[in-house]
């Protein structure tokens, strides 16, 4: 009996020693085009939601070479003790290493949940995109995190072509799901991350019981990532709402007439600019304040060469051929209709 005491004792200590001994990876296979894509994978850390889309040589912790074969991988035992959100990300050829294409097929960066111990795999398809339909196996944070981001997709299939009441109806169940799913996670930066896919911004004084409890619920978290989520949530809420519901109606008796000039100008914006990708909506809005080639590259973090592929593409999908025709798109826009 003593014997399988000790036996069993030895088994538990080597097991433990070989967890703490593990050593964390992400591990990556993409088939990918050379010709157009440079074969080098980067990962970033993700110091807080708010950058969720930002892009700096300070944010790349790590890079590989992918090989003939897709195969790149990183070690992640240097990372600091608990969960993170990191981002891997390829750049075109020519194209800085701290690209980020937001959009379309040519997405290049996927976001994944790791930690110094865990073994994370991403498997890739260039067929569908680059990373569109990458599937992570390994930690299971991830399987939620790719739930989250297929709930979230929904946001930017919703017809603008619709009634606006309906088209906000849609996206508000779209939040309520998220809202939803982020209270059965059990994995804090998981349902931290269903919240900022939720746009919690537009929605934070009608639920906020919710982020309230949110908060109780997470309340043991010290990360980054909650601390700047609590800056964000307004503190004392019920001695603001009063305050709030007053400034509301007088800015909207006062400015009525404007709101509904806005919502007519918005309206002939959504249909001229439906068939664009989400990064094409962002360049054309540039465009249209009157920003260089050269400024769109430096705001959104792209490459001079991404910057005219895409406004190639929206002169094709508008049918125009130059910055003065966006310029007039509204007026044109109006005739036609007319």
């Amino acid at each position: 009996m003593t014997c399988k005491r000790v036996l069993f004792a030895l088994i538990s200590f080597f097991w433990s020693l070989s967890s703490i001994c593990q050593v964390g990876s992400i591990k990556g296979q993409i088939e990918l085009d050379t010709t157009i894509w440079a074969p080098i994978a980067y990962l970033s850390l993700i110091p807080d939601f708010d950058e969720l889309y930002s892009m700096s040589y300070e944010m790349i912790i790590d890079k590989s070479p992918i090989s003939k074969a897709g195969q790149y991988k990183f070690i992640t035992n240097y990372l600091p003790d608990g969960d993170h959100l990191v981002r891997i990300h390829i750049a075109k050829k020519n194209d800085p290493p701290a690209s980020l294409i937001i959009g379309g097929k040519d997405e290049n960066f996927v976001f994944l949940v790791t930690n110094k111990r865990s073994s994370v795999r991403v498997e890739s398809n260039q067929d569908s995109g680059l990373f569109k339909h990458s599937i992570i196996h390994g930690y299971f944070p991830n399987v939620q995190l790719q739930q989250i981001n297929e709930i979230a997709s929904y946001y930017d299939t919703v017809s603008i072509n619709g009634f606006p009441i309906r088209i906000e109806l849609i996206r508000n169940a779209i939040s309520e799901k998220l809202r939803v799913f982020a209270d059965t996670c059990s994995n804090s930066i998981v349902a931290l991350y269903a919240i900022y896919k939720s746009g919690f911004e537009n929605n934070v004084l009608v639920n906020q019981q919710y982020y309230d409890d949110f908060l109780t619920k997470w309340h043991n978290e010290k990360s980054t990532y909650f601390t700047e989520f609590r800056k964000r949530i307004p503190k004392n809420l019920n001695s603001h709402i009063k305050y709030i519901v007053i400034f509301s109606l007088l800015s909207f008796l006062v400015g009525s007439s404007s709101c509904i000039l806005f919502y007519k100008i918005k309206k002939r914006n959504d249909n001229l600019i439906k068939d664009l990708s989400l990064q094409e909506r962002r360049i054309f809005s540039l465009l249209i304040d009157g920003k260089t080639n050269k400024e769109i590259s430096e705001i959104l973090n792209i490459g001079l060469s991404t910057v005219k592929t895409h406004i190639n593409s929206i002169y094709s999908k508008l049918k125009i051929s130059s910055r003065k025709e966006v310029m007039n798109l509204d007026i044109e826009n109006e005739r036609n209709n007319k």
